[in-house]
């Protein structure tokens, strides 16, 4: 996840990974029964990566691919805080 495509400025995948994680320790943190987080195909998959519980270290080797435009779900029970992955990358509303 280090390699760096040469354009000035461009982020590395880590560098997106790290965000990404960063972003969702912050949004797991909150109060809330339901949040939506827009985000591009690559950043989708390290936010289901941190969700599960991946270590960041790890997260270089899984892809969760997702169309433009898709809606992947995540969903956490009440009791015992299991997170799971209900759909990923889901384009039905698009029809």
């Amino acid at each position: 996840m280090r390699h760096h495509d040469g354009v000035t400025g461009s982020e590395t995948r880590l560098d997106v990974a790290v965000r990404a994680y960063r972003a969702m320790t912050e949004l797991l943190g909150r109060d809330d029964d339901e949040l939506v987080v827009v985000t591009h195909g690559f950043t989708a998959g390290m936010v289901v990566a941190a969700w599960i519980g991946m270590p960041l270290e790890a997260a270089g080797h899984v892809a969760f691919p997702v169309p433009s435009g898709s809606i992947t779900t995540l969903r956490e029970d009440g009791y015992f805080h299991n997170r799971g992955v209900v759909t990923v990358g889901d384009v039905a509303h698009l029809r």
